[in-house]
């Protein structure tokens, strides 16, 4: 009975506690961003090492997979090679699997700027950003990187899914720093062991102790929102590409 009161009084002095807005899930989706015709991002000429995106996150994606079935967890990829899979196609898989199962999708930035670094990571949902939350902690503790936040945004991974989505921008290929470290094998399973731990810590943890955020009605995300987004671009390979460091 004691203990009983405690929780109330515990409850009224911080209620965004004892708010657990992500569902108990026992399954990840992991979605490596791009693949096939769609390259992604480029680091350019101008970086020691010539990156393409659908391969870094390829990479991660699979040594997260790793890190995440260890631990008991069930791992789905969307793609397993090289592959082109439409946005909408990954979304209604995300949307089959249903509950029990978050999404986490794997992304880097490439821009003009040779200056810009950091990590992010997008949410939309509020069921999304304990998530995120936690996620984007763990990177920016794990590997030093420069903190851009969580931010939500309405991309067609964070907005249209019926489950947790986040999507992961896990450093800039043409930022001359951070490309070496992205070249580098051992970074890339920082990273993936970043993500597995702050997605562990949220199945652990729910959102106890992250100040919720209000829900926001939009519109289903489409292709013609951000039609010049790295995320949407299709573009053939026009000049052959070393195979990552294993």
């Amino acid at each position: 009975m004691i203990y009983f009161l405690y929780l109330v009084v515990f409850f009224f002095l911080f209620p965004s506690s004892f708010v657990l807005a992500i569902d108990h899930f026992s399954q990840v989706l992991i979605d490596p961003g791009h693949g096939g015709i769609d390259t992604g991002g480029t680091s350019g000429k101008r970086t020691s090492y010539y990156l393409v995106e659908k391969e870094l996150t390829l990479d991660v994606a699979r040594r997260l997979a790793h890190e995440l079935r260890k631990s008991g967890l069930k791992v789905i990829l969307t793609r397993t090679g090289d592959r082109f899979v439409d946005l909408d196609e990954r979304v209604n898989l995300a949307n089959r699997l249903g509950k029990g199962t978050i999404l986490v999708s794997i992304h880097f930035d490439a821009l003009s700027n040779r200056h810009a670094r950091g990590i992010k990571t997008y949410f939309w949902h509020a069921n999304s950003f304990g998530l995120a939350t936690r996620i984007q902690r763990s990177l920016v503790k794990i590997t030093g990187e420069k903190d851009l936040g969580v931010i939500r945004r309405r991309l067609r991974l964070t907005r249209n899914p019926t489950i947790p989505a986040v999507l992961c921008e896990c450093g800039f290929m043409t930022n001359p720093y951070e490309n070496k470290l992205l070249a580098s094998a051992s970074y890339r399973n920082t990273l993936a062991v970043a993500i597995g731990r702050g997605i562990l810590e949220e199945k652990r943890l729910g959102d106890f102790g992250i100040t919720p955020v209000a829900e926001i009605w939009a519109p289903l995300s489409k292709a013609s929102d951000s039609p010049r987004h790295a995320h949407h671009k299709k573009t053939k390979r026009k000049k052959p590409v070393k195979k990552l460091e294993a």
